[in-house]
């Protein structure tokens, strides 16, 4: 008995180190065709060079997105890993408070508003650069996409950041709302190049949003 149990004990020494998340390959599918959709609506004299710069845009929001995950696992010193390289399943341990888990799962989405709220608020970055336009385009598509699969279509499925913070104490339905107005009036501010910067602090338990309506 004791032998049997001191397996059960390593076996579960073994097991219950990592959590997973991970996103649903849906995304990546809607994401293609929403970005071939987007390609072919681009005006017919873009040159090669226009179609490059923006898939290395929308590369580089990906970039930021997944690195945001690990730069703040890192400061944390929370347990991280990447099961089958960079911007695969990411894993952490089941240690991990639910406050560090909202950090973790929180900080890829929260790149994505931040890097946007940057370019619209800098005047010093051209909006209609090719480049610009994937990044904004990458963040504007994969929030919708994360709104869809882990708020409406797969809500309970344990995988993806608005189900880890939803886990974690915030409401699923208040990420979702806030996350689509803000890809609208991110899509909106872009369009009309406007220059109407927004604010959002997250707690726990709410989100606040605002919007500047004067200056002086």
């Amino acid at each position: 008995m004791k032998r049997s149990g001191l397996k059960n004990h390593r076996r579960n020494m073994s097991c219950r180190t990592y959590m997973t998340y991970s996103s649903s390959m849906l995304k990546g599918l809607i994401s293609l065709l929403l970005l071939t959709v987007i390609i072919l609506l681009t005006p017919k004299h873009a040159y090669p060079f226009d179609y490059l710069k923006f898939a290395l845009g929308v590369g580089s929001g990906y970039v930021i997105h997944e690195a945001s995950h690990q730069a703040v696992a890192e400061v944390n010193g929370t347990p991280f890993k990447w099961k089958k390289g960079f911007g695969s399943t990411w894993v952490t341990s089941n240690n991990t408070s639910e406050s560090e888990r909202y950090e973790l799962a929180s900080a890829g989405l929260g790149s994505q508003v931040l890097s946007s709220e940057i370019i619209l608020n800098s005047k010093s970055i051209p909006k209609d650069s090719e480049y610009v336009i994937g990044i904004l385009t990458f963040n504007v598509v994969n929030a919708l996409l994360y709104v869809v699969s882990d708020g409406i279509m797969k809500p309970h499925d344990n995988y993806g950041d608005i189900e880890m913070m939803d886990k974690a104490g915030l409401d699923r339905d208040y990420v979702c709302t806030f996350l689509v107005v803000h890809s609208l009036y991110t899509i909106y501010r872009a369009y009309y190049k406007t220059d109407i910067p927004a604010y959002m602090t997250m707690s726990k338990n709410e989100i606040k949003v605002g919007v500047t309506i004067l200056r002086w």
